[in-house]
């Protein structure tokens, strides 16, 4: 029996989910007390984490610049 193949653009996957994978290079910068935002899901990672400085998009900057900017902690579990 013949089944149709689904198009690409039936992808349950959102752009958000692309933007959390880590690419494999860490961004320079960063260091102590600096958190990193992805700016595209205003979410900021703290350093150790997988996703420190390895987001599509993101920037440093102080975690009480990333509060102030409206950003929000990464879950615990990450």
């Amino acid at each position: 029996m013949f089944k149709p193949k689904s198009s690409p653009a039936a992808s349950t996957t959102s752009a958000t989910e692309h933007s959390a994978k880590p690419t494999g290079t860490v961004a320079p910068g960063g260091g102590n007390g600096m958190v990193w935002v992805n700016t595209s899901t205003h979410v900021y990672h703290k350093e150790g984490s997988r996703f420190y400085g390895r987001t599509k998009e993101g920037k440093y900057m102080s975690e009480q610049e990333a509060i102030k900017e409206g950003d929000r902690a990464a879950a615990k579990n990450e």
